[in-house]
């Protein structure tokens, strides 16, 4: 009898170790199935935007390069101008639609229809705002018809962008991906086509009007055949709540716009143009980067905001990763950037804009900051705290254009450089405070000093080695600075074995 007993014991105690062994096995497949779900969106997004900002740099270069330092910052200004007003076209409904349809993914469609007839009857009002603004301004008829273009041209990206943040939030981020990648490389290359053939900033206005109008029209037809097919019903009610929902949100948009674009107008009403090209020559240089962690912590915030409602651990745990990885990948950007500012320059831009070179030197450190910031902010927007977000961008924006009304007189573009880093540090320790009083704090000191060594390092050689050949220079620096980071154990196990897992996994 107590044999059998025996026996039976152990076959329970096998049965549990192999119940235990399925319930492992289990969660850790569907562990790295999230993963590489979470890596293959963020690698589609992270190649385009690359893709992106190479090409978008291209063609700004091309433009400075056959126009001049004036006619660039005429673009430049163009650039900057319409999107004040025309950022309120988004108002923080896109961000909502990832973050509700990656829990219910039955809201597509009702969000989807919303947001587009919102859009489509604010754009007279807003397209009026700006053709009065520009004209009270004084600018004269070229300058004006350019921004008219540009005007264009973003609204019918904002139109598009409803449908791409639907291909995100179903996380089928090679969609976005494929149109965006394929419509800006034919924007770039009719655009330096016809530098070549003679034709000026109007021309190249109109080839932005017309692409982005077909790549609205591609994105409306993959929507509706892949996903969701919009109806044509209008539900009051619940576009109200979903603008109240999207208020914070939108005014956390619209004033992160103002406070990145509003040094260039301001620059321009009060510098002129060929300032306003210098100075975003180097600015142009910086923002490629900006893109990256935005896209990475978008790719994730239907994971946060489903570890928000799930686990608060594994949302912690998220946290402290993504901020660990984007400042290892920010700092060196920022370092390498300073101490190659002058190469790149004149690599770039040529002798005309010697004088963007101390401009490139402040914005560098924009990159750093950026990177820590946005992550820290998409962590408040998984944990619904958009409100105390959009409180601290608007009071950030009205302080960055304090700043430059008191530093751009007597400082011109270098003084907007500085009113922008003193605005995103703001931005930094507010974000990372809030998320603090909300039990999600990060412990820095863990990851701070080897990415510290690394890049010390690395501008040790840049700076003894000035007679290397750019090219070399950069391939040099970043391996110093990865190894560096190896020896000091800057990566730990479990990051190691993250790398090793996803390697493996393809």
């Amino acid at each position: 009898m107590y044999g059998n007993i025996h026996d039976d014991n152990k076959r329970d105690v096998q049965f549990g170790k192999c119940e235990n062994i399925k319930v492992y096995s289990f969660y850790h497949s569907d562990r790295m199935n999230t993963i590489q779900r979470v890596v293959k969106n963020v690698l589609s997004l992270l190649t385009t935007q690359i893709i992106l900002a190479i090409l978008s740099l291209v063609l700004s270069i091309f433009i400075a390069r056959f126009l001049g330092d004036v006619a660039f910052g005429k673009y430049s200004f163009a650039n900057a101008f319409p999107i004040i007003f025309l950022i309120f076209l988004d108002f923080g409904f896109e961000t909502l639609l990832i973050r509700d349809v990656a829990r219910d993914k039955s809201l597509a469609g009702k969000y989807l229809t919303n947001i587009l007839v919102f859009k489509v009857l604010l754009i007279p009002f807003v397209f009026s705002f700006i053709v009065i603004s520009i004209n009270i301004m004084g600018y004269p008829e070229s300058t004006k018809n350019l921004v008219y273009l540009i005007s264009l041209y973003i609204i019918f990206l904002s139109l598009s962008a409803a449908f791409k943040v639907t291909f995100r939030a179903y996380e089928k981020m090679e969609y976005d991906a494929g149109i965006s990648t394929f419509f800006t490389i034919i924007r770039t290359g009719l655009g330096i086509l016809f530098l070549f053939l003679g034709y000026g900033l109007i021309e190249i206005g109109w080839i932005f009007v017309l692409s982005t109008f077909i790549e609205f029209i591609i994105s409306y037809l993959i929507c509706r055949k892949k996903f969701v097919k919009p109806k044509l019903e209008f539900d009051f009610s619940f576009l109200r709540k979903s603008f109240k929902n999207a208020l914070p949100l939108g005014i956390f948009t619209v004033f992160s716009f103002i406070f990145v674009r509003i040094d260039t107008v301001m620059l321009s009403y009060m510098k002129g143009d060929a300032v306003v090209g210098w100075y975003n020559a180097a600015y142009s240089l910086v923002l490629g980067f900006t893109p990256i962690p935005q896209l990475f912590m978008m790719s994730l915030l239907p994971l946060l905001s489903y570890s928000y409602i799930s686990s608060r651990k594994s949302l912690q745990i998220t946290y402290e990763k993504s901020f660990k990885y984007l400042f290892f990948l920010g700092l060196p950007i920022s370092v390498g950037i300073f101490m190659l500012s002058k190469n790149f320059i004149i690599l770039f831009y040529g002798d005309e804009f010697i004088n963007s070179i101390d401009a490139l030197k402040i914005l560098t450190w924009d990159v750093i900051l950026k990177f820590l910031y946005i992550c820290a902010g998409y962590i408040l927007i998984s944990t619904d705290n958009q409100k105390k977000m959009a409180t601290l961008v608007v009071f950030s924006a009205l302080l960055n254009i304090v700043l430059n009304l008191f530093l751009i007189p007597s400082f011109s573009y270098i003084g907007s450089g500085v009113a922008t880093l003193i605005t995103e540090l703001f931005l930094l320790i507010s974000y990372l405070f809030l998320n603090m009083r909300n039990s999600f704090s990060l412990h820095i000191k863990k990851f701070l000093f080897q990415p510290l060594i690394a890049c010390g390092v690395m501008a040790l050689f840049l700076y003894q080695f000035p007679e290397i050949q750019l090219v070399e220079k950069i391939i040099f620096a970043i391996i110093i600075y990865f190894i560096i980071l190896f020896l000091t154990r800057g990566f730990s196990k479990d990051d190691i074995l993250l790398f090793k897992r996803l390697i493996k996994k393809g």
